[in-house]
């Protein structure tokens, strides 16, 4: 028999979600006016920080999303 995912299906949803946080904010930050080696410093750590994001703990991605949006905000704003 198989195991069970300890994930809900509105878990995976919020996990899909952040995902494509993720890459408009890499977007917008390859495409700001920053300097070069601050949005690829900021990119990189962009992709460390989601790798340390649990998955499985609700909270975390909840939160690491409310961040990026936040960051994606800010990126948004500069652009205009």
């Amino acid at each position: 028999m198989a195991e069970m995912s300890a994930w809900r299906v509105n878990d995976v949803v919020a996990y899909d979600r952040l995902r494509e946080a993720v890459t408009s904010r890499t977007a917008l930050l390859l495409g700001s006016a920053l300097p070069h080696d601050v949005a690829r410093a900021e990119v990189i750590q962009l992709r460390r920080d989601v790798l340390a994001v649990d998955g499985f703990d609700r909270a975390d991605v909840d939160e690491f999303a409310r961040r990026i949006d936040d960051r994606i905000r800010d990126l948004t704003v500069e652009r205009s």
